[in-house]
């Protein structure tokens, strides 16, 4: 029984700490000036999600990963994408996409703490709505109803697919595997995820003013993710090598004491 309890122990030590990762929305639709308000899809957060960003796991100390899969665009004309979290007082959202001009898959992550107006939401309370912004690249909202129909032509319609996930702090993001839409990846890697296009662009730009009154969030530069390669398990002082290394020697020692 001792010898059991023993290399149960073991194992846990050696095993990583396994980080909590939870898809907020994901969802596949037409950007265009009839399924959109000033040029925001408001969703509700996928059901599961959590009712406070806190506790048990402290989601709004991580880090959002936002996923864009653009399927078609009318033109080649530079474009950007930002995500908003409606929460309570107020709402906060991500850096923007890096620009796009073609279909392609494009990812970005952006550090909680970093979101703009990230204090202005209370995390221990649920979000209401997830607010899917299309943008142009001077921060405006290319919806008819702001630019007129021509200027809106150059955006929109365009399909997407948009999967915004949360990681746990020190956690590594794993991509979803949505279904396969025979779109290639736009190319470079964002903070070693693959299928990212750019790292942020970090370029300033001059906020806009949706439909509520609400100061959507200039673009901002490129957090990255950093993987927990430390296990986490309470061992202190320990890898999984070494745990591995003190196993074998308890078995050593049983055998030696049975035989």
């Amino acid at each position: 029984m001792k010898l059991r309890q023993s290399i149960v122990a073991l194992w846990v030590c050696s095993a990583p700490a396994l980080a909590s990762q939870i898809v907020v929305t994901e969802v596949t639709y037409t950007h265009s000036g009839t399924t959109t308000s000033d040029s925001h899809l408001r969703v509700a957060p996928l059901p599961g999600n959590p009712t406070n960003w806190r506790a048990p796991v402290d989601y709004a100390s991580g880090t959002a990963v936002v996923r864009l899969e653009v399927f078609t665009k009318p033109t080649n004309t530079p474009t950007r994408f930002q995500i908003c979290f409606e929460g309570t007082p107020s709402y906060a959202c991500t850096d923007q996409a890096p620009s796009y001009s073609q279909p392609g898959v494009y990812t970005w992550t952006t550090q909680f703490s970093n979101f703009y107006q990230y204090t202005q939401v209370d995390w221990t309370k649920p979000i209401s709505k997830v607010a899917l912004i299309l943008k142009d690249t001077m921060n405006g909202k290319p919806s008819p109803e702001n630019v007129g129909a021509t200027t809106s032509a150059l955006y929109m319609p365009t399909n997407l697919r948009v999967t915004l996930t949360l990681v746990s702090p020190g956690g590594t993001y794993v991509p979803p595997l949505p279904p396969d839409a025979g779109v290639a990846d736009a190319g470079v890697a964002d903070a070693g995820i693959a299928d990212a296009g750019m790292k942020d662009a970090g370029v300033a730009v001059d906020a806009g003013v949706d439909a509520g009154g609400f100061v959507d969030a200039p673009t901002d530069g490129g957090s990255t993710m950093t993987p927990d390669l430390n296990g986490g398990c309470g061992c202190s002082g320990g890898s999984g090598g070494l745990a591995l290394f003190g196993l074998a020697l308890l078995l050593r020692r049983t055998k030696r004491r049975v035989e």
